[in-house]
């Protein structure tokens, strides 16, 4: 009679519990589509968990969508959340129950200020994805989020900073910070892991890099058209880059002060066309670019002092500094390679000076007049 009992007892739990479940994917266009679901004949009538993906407006057309307040009672939603083209949407609160997202799009979300609603989600497993979302001054709201999958942020007009991200301590594959044309600072970051590539490109009010120095190694680094940034200070911890690193079109760049302790970069290591660049000093800790060492298209640049310590380059080209006039910083170097062997990986052209291999060897480094 008991097991008859104990076995009844688990059935109804289970029944209930899958009464509680929504099984499917959902998408909703109209602030009346939404509560229709959440009325006494709707489907997500006594729901707390959505086993799908959940659509709050659509790609292709804005939405009429104001509120999402209903969502209070879902607990987990199994698929990915995309909030797309809702513009009288000023909220997200409605989610404030769950703890972890699958995936998570943001885009162009005009009334969006703030990230509240999503205040107790830890980890988003995969692609987080914030675009286009022109009122977004910060992300509080996302003040619990410990791991992201990939952290995509972009097109967001009046972001100022990354208040909201002090928790954010691991991205696993691809962190982007790119064209947020406000965007100031994001010095409060804490973030210590990013498994693949970090890319912060045309935000052109970023004052620095703070905000990254727990950083020691990533895969890939790109830097490109940061037109306040004056040194690379916040990369103090970086010791190696296992592919390669692009440093491109950073007006106000004077020097790569923040590369310090940077020692080795497996793949190539590109400084192209930053006008008020002056110094390469700050790399005088690097011994390794295993593939392309690539120096481009610097008026202010005369020397490459810092390159000292350098003892694998896997080919050289340094081209276009109409100032350049002292290689000497790469003599040592040179004099313990094998010309014939490097002869097709020397490519110096169009700058001040424009030593050959055998004039290097032979500590010929500097032009003379």
């Amino acid at each position: 009679m008991k097991i008859m009992v104990s076995c009844c007892c688990i059935l109804f739990f289970s029944i209930h519990i899958s009464a509680q479940v929504y099984k499917g994917s959902l998408q909703f266009k109209t602030q009346e589509e939404i509560n229709k679901a959440f009325s006494t004949t709707g489907v997500l009538k006594d729901k707390t968990s959505i086993e799908g993906d959940l659509i709050i407006g659509d790609r292709a057309s804005l939405s009429t969508i104001s509120s999402i307040a209903l969502f209070s009672k879902i607990t987990s939603i199994k698929g990915g959340i995309y909030i797309f083209n809702n513009p009288a949407l000023t909220s997200l609160q409605g989610f404030e129950k769950l703890t972890s997202i699958l995936e998570l799009e943001i885009t162009a979300n005009s009334g969006l200020k703030n990230l509240v609603g999503f205040d107790n989600v830890t980890a988003i497993q995969e692609l987080c994805k914030i675009t286009h979302n022109s009122s977004l001054t910060s992300f509080t709201g996302f003040n619990k989020l410990k791991t992201v999958g990939e952290f995509e942020l972009f097109l967001n007009a009046n972001l100022k900073n990354c208040e909201g991200l002090e928790k954010l301590s691991a991205v696993k594959t691809n962190f982007s910070i790119d064209d947020n044309e406000n965007l100031e600072s994001i010095a409060e970051l804490n973030i210590k892991t990013i498994g693949n590539v970090l890319s912060i490109k045309n935000n052109y009010k970023l004052q620095s890099l703070e905000g990254l120095t727990h950083i020691k190694t990533v895969d890939n680094l790109v830097l490109t058209s940061n037109n306040s940034i004056t040194t690379l200070q916040g990369l103090d911890n970086l010791k190696s880059i296992t592919g390669g690193i692009l440093i491109r079109g950073n007006s106000a760049l004077v020097s790569l002060y923040g590369l310090q302790n940077l020692q080795s970069v497996d793949d190539y290591l590109d400084i192209w066309l930053n006008k008020s660049l002056t110094s390469l000093s700050a790399l005088k800790g690097l011994v390794k670019v295993g593939g392309e060492l690539h120096i481009a298209e610097h008026q202010s640049l005369r020397n490459l002092t810092g390159l000292e310590s350098l003892k694998t380059i896997g080919s050289l080209s340094i081209r276009d500094n109409t100032n350049l006039n002292d290689f000497c910083a790469l003599t040592t170097f040179f004099k313990k390679i094998d010309e014939s062997v490097f002869i097709n990986k020397f490519d110096v052209k169009y700058n001040a000076f424009n030593p050959s291999i055998h004039d290097l060897k032979k500590g010929k480094c500097v032009a003379t007049n």
